[in-house]
């Protein structure tokens, strides 16, 4: 049996969170959750309503409605199926769900707060499937703040104004990120209540954070975790205190929270190093940004989303589920650019792939070059 988070529920869902401590892979379980069809079922953050019992809301046919449509539908509901018969989740609640998706602000927001006994548990979607999600992420790399962090911060101060628990802060993906961010961000009442930062996955910030007074002061309650093939945790700049999961998969692959490897301790299992590959991808990507202007990165992004997005609510589902209408949808879109766009995409294409061959090449060696002094 894999041992991942699913394997971890069916380990240690009959202890309680006091006869086993809430650790780094119960927050895990929290940020996918967050990825869920929730808006019908758990009480907006605009709403006087009391908190509901996430898992008695969720009969079998509402099981299947919150994760239709969602990346990973099949582990969603056996995740879910799991949850329900755990005594350690049994009085999990919910409250204050905010899920934001504006086009022409290009904002793919959403976040949910837990209620445990001791603390809140507030959880920030990562990218969604929606391609407008992705096209935010990428929009930071050339952008100081974008939207979503800006609505992080917001709603870490009105959940925290209604509530005197001690807070977690926590997402995977984009949503680690978001999580930083707030905590970042946050009046000093707020920031002074958060015991505990949960960044799964998150890519970095356009400018380096990690030297300013404000870092400082949260630094120490932040846990990063990616994975030993790292490809998003290692974007941008990112801090170098990173814990690297063992994963299951290749590539981006290993960034799945489901392909996320645990011990029998009920711990993640770590890895020492990260690939050739992830230290490929990491330098090529830095270079790539260093060496291109802001003008021409946000001219690259918006003729690479001109091609891939049919419209604007096109997902990652529509390429996985009709691979072959989409490539011949985005070569039609592709044709239609002017001959000045088509220039300027190949020699950015071109570009990247140089740098990734002198470093491919380079990591290689030293990698060579470490094993043989080894011996």
């Amino acid at each position: 049996m894999l041992k991942n988070i699913l394997y971890f529920l069916k380990r240690f869902g009959s202890k309680t969170v006091k006869e086993y401590p809430f650790n780094e892979v119960d927050g895990l379980i929290l940020a996918q959750l967050s990825y869920l069809n929730l808006d019908n079922f758990i009480p907006k953050i605009d709403d006087t309503v009391e908190d509901v019992n996430l898992l008695e809301v969720l009969t079998e046919e509402n099981l299947k409605m919150v994760c239709q449509g969602t990346l990973d539908r099949k582990n969603n509901e056996k995740l879910l199926r799991i949850l329900k018969k755990t005594l350690r989740y049994r009085n999990l609640k919910a409250n204050y769900f905010s899920n934001i998706f504006d086009i022409d602000k290009e904002v793919q927001f959403c976040a949910v707060t837990f209620l445990l006994d001791e603390f809140m548990f507030i959880a920030y979607r990562g990218t969604d499937i929606s391609l407008l999600g992705w096209k935010e992420d990428f929009n930071m790399s050339f952008l100081d703040v974008i939207p979503s962090q800006k609505e992080a911060t917001r709603y870490l101060e009105r959940v925290s104004s209604k509530r005197s628990l001690p807070i977690y802060l926590s997402g995977h993906s984009k949503g680690g990120n978001l999580a930083v961010y707030a905590a970042l961000s946050a009046k000093e009442e707020y920031q002074d209540r958060i015991i505990n930062i949960l960044d799964y996955d998150g890519p970095g910030f356009q400018t380096d954070i990690y030297r300013t007074n404000e870092f400082k002061k949260i630094q120490n309650k932040i846990n990063k975790y990616s994975c030993g093939n790292a490809m998003v945790g290692i974007l941008l700049h990112h801090s170098e205190h990173i814990q690297f999961v063992k994963a299951k998969g290749v590539g981006i692959f290993q960034h799945d929270p489901y392909n996320w490897l645990i011990t029998k301790e009920g711990k993640f299992r770590y890895v020492k190093n990260v690939t050739i590959f992830s230290l490929t991808f990491e330098k090529t990507v830095g270079d790539f940004i260093e060496t291109t202007s802001i003008e021409h990165r946000k001219k690259f992004l918006t003729i690479l989303f001109k091609v891939g997005m049919e419209h604007s609510y096109s997902t990652v589902l529509d390429w996985v589920k009709h691979p072959f209408r989409s490539i011949s949808g985005g070569i039609k879109r592709y044709r239609k650019l002017s001959k000045s766009e088509r220039r300027f995409f190949h020699n950015m294409i071109h570009r990247y792939r140089i740098l990734w061959q002198k470093n491919f090449m380079l990591f290689l060696k030293n990698r060579r070059r470490k094993n043989k002094h080894e011996k």
